[in-house]
């Protein structure tokens, strides 16, 4: 009754049973059933389910070998605050009554002022950023050709020139809009087609752990900007302290992940 069921707990089982919670517990025990708690994941649909392990498996065959050094970009927004990260999720109080209204409550701005970080990284580590307060959800192809695409290029020209490199965007518009794409032709970088790139695989890009790891040096103990500028100069100085070290064990296994993928599906690594 409660094995592999969401919403089902112990009290609700005793109560239905009408059995103490202990005995719940105990027969639950000798059932070998243990709880686990849910993993978050994308959403996928049944035709992604189909076509991401097709295309991990064009995208390893054909463009990453052994020697292929991968050059990964991505985009993401910081808020003033890090409220939403774990470690600032909850906090010690011996009268939570007293407890002062910045410590106790998760205050939020209905439209709170963000800034905008990209950049690219490879195993040779993290190019220079492009960070602005744009707004929207994503970078617009403009943006994109004009502000990220020559930061790019240099980290490819400083780091990759004479590398075997694959440059690895994800889906997003601007990334296979057509200015996008002739710039890019027209400086000979060498990307993945977007026919085999696999949508939805956040797991398969260390640039996703990237982001959390700056995440938690901008954020720590609590840190929160007062103004965007304050927040801009936080970001810039977090990333001079990142690790190439950690950067390069990111981007090792790649080409593992997709071989898994292609066999068991794109749960296999989260």
């Amino acid at each position: 009754m409660a094995e592999n069921q969401v919403g089902i707990s112990q009290r609700q089982l005793a109560k239905e049973f009408s059995v103490s919670r202990c005995c719940i517990t105990r027969n639950m025990k000798k059932m070998g059933l243990k709880y686990y708690k849910r993993q978050r994941a994308p959403k996928y649909n049944q035709q992604q389910l189909e076509k991401i392990p097709g295309q991990c498996r064009k995208l390893r065959r054909k463009f990453i070998n052994n020697k292929t050094i991968l050059i990964l970009d991505d985009e993401k927004y910081f808020t003033m605050s890090g409220d939403n990260m774990p470690a600032n999720a909850g906090f010690y109080s011996s009268n939570k009554i007293n407890t002062p209204n910045d410590v106790k409550f998760k205050q939020k701005r209905k439209y709170e002022p963000k800034v905008l970080v990209w950049l690219a990284l490879s195993c040779q580590g993290v190019s220079q950023p492009y960070i602005g307060t744009t707004k929207g959800v994503a970078i617009n192809s403009d943006v994109y050709v004009q502000k990220c695409l020559p930061k790019l290029l240099a980290f490819i020209k400083e780091h990759h020139q004479h590398d075997d490199y694959i440059f690895w965007p994800d889906l997003a518009s601007s990334h296979y809009a057509n200015t996008t794409i002739d710039w890019l032709k027209e400086r000979k970088i060498n990307f993945v087609p977007r026919l085999v790139n696999p949508p939805n695989v956040p797991k398969a890009r260390p640039i996703e752990d990237f982001w959390s790891i700056l995440a938690q040096k901008v954020y720590s103990e609590g840190w929160i900007a007062t103004t965007q500028q304050q927040l801009i100069n936080r970001i810039k100085q977090q990333l001079k302290k990142i690790d190439l070290n950690v950067v390069q064990k990111m981007m090792l296994g790649v080409r593992n992940k997709l071989r898994k993928i292609e066999d068991q599906g794109p749960f296999s690594i989260l």
